[in-house]
């Protein structure tokens, strides 16, 4: 007996050991100059130990390491693999990172409300946490992403109160490479304000830190944020002054900065070949756009019109590329999310039926067992009786995870129209934007001419909403002839409005679909309380959730 007891606790003691290996070799990993191969060793090793823990973060590593590389389709992939595995094992620290990891992909793809919903999902958890010396640095990471955000989405003052509120706690090093980045981002939130000399303040704080400490990389990107302030204020020395000061081996648009300050300076041909140059030399696509931009100016002044049209052009359509492709990727991960819960589904369905098969059988064992005995054994009658009340209220249990499962789809399938919805609402906004550069442009060019029609003709079909109807329709069976019924005075632009409210789509997501502006939806929501008698104290939300639950 000792000797199989020693035998067990060795055992025991090399599993934990392994997964303290495996978890130090997945911090290791290099995520810009790694590899995947080492990443997925350490998983089929997680896998021989039954470390599910330890599946999951190579999950989420392989996650981040595609995100860096541009790979959104693998990093959704791995990331809800990862989410996956936590909820399963009730690993609450693992899903709420993956909340964050989730943030960052939405955010590099651009939508930001849905990046903003993650953050916001993982700080809920991270800021409750006793042990705040442990997750000080994920609490940092994601107060700054969480106000970087609100900045991006336009609310400037909460994204102050959050770096300011951040700034003030006594566990925030203000002198560490987190504090140089800090105050960068509070000069880019006033910026975005066209507030220029506070940013151009909270970056020189930003810029001390980091030649009192050495911090090289984020002293670079610093200089490039002054260069580009005093661009916008015409502060052509100051410009200059800064530009010198970045290091020459920093990894930077040097071409473009120097060919913006030429610029301002009106050195237009000078401007013209360093932007050329940029253009050959860059691959990242942003850069490219602003170099395409830049270059539209300088024909402009030139009264060089074709360049200028072609270059302004070129810029729409690398805009237009990346939204398409953000769009293609968030509905990847859509599809992707909904094939990993279907899979979910499915195996909780065959468990389920297989348990509610198990218990039937047992029910029907115990009933026959119990009436061949009643008369000679009447306590074991009774012990069969409290079986037999325990396995009905198991089957009721399991009867609520179906249910709670089959709510789950209907919420996807909401989401997933959701989606469709805002990519529309995008395609009308980039469309109109679109038209109205062409129509800043006076040319008396044909083809000009041809394309405003085309662009016009592209809204219009835009705003043909019968298939979004339709599936409006899929998940709220009979809502539109409820309404009909109910206010046969309402048109049907009216109860299209109805619909989208009821989908709790924004003023101006509604204005992007249907091609008005946000004043008129308000103007028409308003119009529609008063035709369909809603008080003043209802909202319009509230009133068509009563209908669609209460249909008579």
């Amino acid at each position: 007996m000792t000797l199989i007891s020693s035998m067990v606790v060795a055992q025991k003691s090399t599993k934990t050991s392994s997964q303290k290996e495996i978890d130090s070799l997945v911090n290791l990993v290099d995520l810009y100059n790694g590899n995947t191969e080492s990443l997925y060793k350490l998983m089929n090793r997680s896998k021989a130990i039954n470390y599910d823990e330890g599946v999951g973060k190579v999950h989420l590593k392989l996650s981040a390491y595609f995100r860096k590389h541009n790979k959104m389709d693998s990093a959704f992939y791995h990331v809800n693999k990862t989410m996956l595995i936590c909820k399963n094992n009730d690993f609450k620290p693992g899903l709420n990172y993956s909340y964050l990891s989730l943030g960052n992909i939405y955010g590099s793809l651009r939508n930001y409300r849905k990046s903003l919903e993650y953050y916001l999902k993982a700080y809920d958890f991270y800021k409750n946490q006793k042990d705040s010396i442990r997750y000080k640095n994920v609490q940092q990471v994601l107060v700054v992403n969480i106000a970087s955000t609100y900045s991006v989405l336009g609310d400037y003052q909460l994204a102050h109160s959050y770096y300011t509120n951040h700034l003030n706690n006594s566990l925030f090093n203000k002198q560490s490479r987190y504090g140089a980045q800090l105050y960068q981002n509070m000069a880019l939130n006033f910026k975005r304000q066209k507030k220029y000399e506070l940013a151009i303040q909270w970056l020189n704080e930003g810029l001390a830190i980091c030649l009192e400490n050495e911090f090289v990389t984020v002293k670079n990107d610093i200089l490039v944020d002054l260069c580009n302030i005093y661009l916008i204020l015409n502060k052509d020395i100051e410009a200059q002054q800064t530009y010198d000061r970045i290091d020459r081996d920093h990894d930077w648009d040097k071409n473009y900065y120097l060919g913006a300050i030429n610029l301002a300076n009106n050195n237009l041909d000078e401007a013209e070949n360093l932007l050329l140059e940029s253009l050959k030399k860059e691959n990242v696509v942003d850069r490219r756009m602003n170099s395409y931009l830049k270059l539209s100016e300088i024909y402009e002044q030139k009264e060089e019109w074709k360049k200028a049209f072609l270059n302004k052009n070129y810029y729409h359509e690398l805009k237009d590329s990346i939204i398409k492709e953000n769009n293609k990727n968030v509905i990847q991960n859509n599809e992707l999310g909904f094939k990993l819960i279907e899979e979910e589904m499915l195996n909780k369905q065959l468990e389920t039926e297989n348990e509610l098969l198990q218990s039937k059988n047992r029910v029907q064992f115990y009933l026959l067992f119990g009436g061949g005995i009643l008369v000679l054994v009447g306590l074991l009658c009774f012990f069969l009786l409290i079986k037999y009340v325990r396995s009905n209220r198991k089957l009721k249990e399991l009867k609520k995870v179906e249910k709670r499962l089959l709510e789950d789809k209907i919420e996807l399938r909401e989401n997933e129209l959701n989606m469709t919805l805002t990519a529309i609402s995008n395609r009308q906004k980039i469309l109109l934007d679109i038209k109205n550069e062409i129509y800043k442009i006076d040319v008396g060019d044909k083809k000009i001419k041809g394309l405003k029609v085309m662009l016009k003709n592209l809204l219009l079909s835009g705003n043909n909403l019968s298939a979004i109807s339709d599936r409006v329709e899929s998940r709220y069976p009979g809502i539109a002839a409820n309404l009909k019924n109910k206010h046969p005075d309402l048109s049907d632009t009216e109860i299209k409005y109805c619909l989208f409210t009821k989908l709790n789509l924004s003023t101006k997501e509604t204005a992007n679909i249907l091609g008005v502006t946000a004043d008129t939806v308000k103007t028409s929501r308003s119009r529609i309380k008063k035709k369909m008698n809603v008080p003043n104290t209802m909202g319009l939300k509230l009133y068509l959730d009563q209908i669609t639950q209460n249909p008579n």
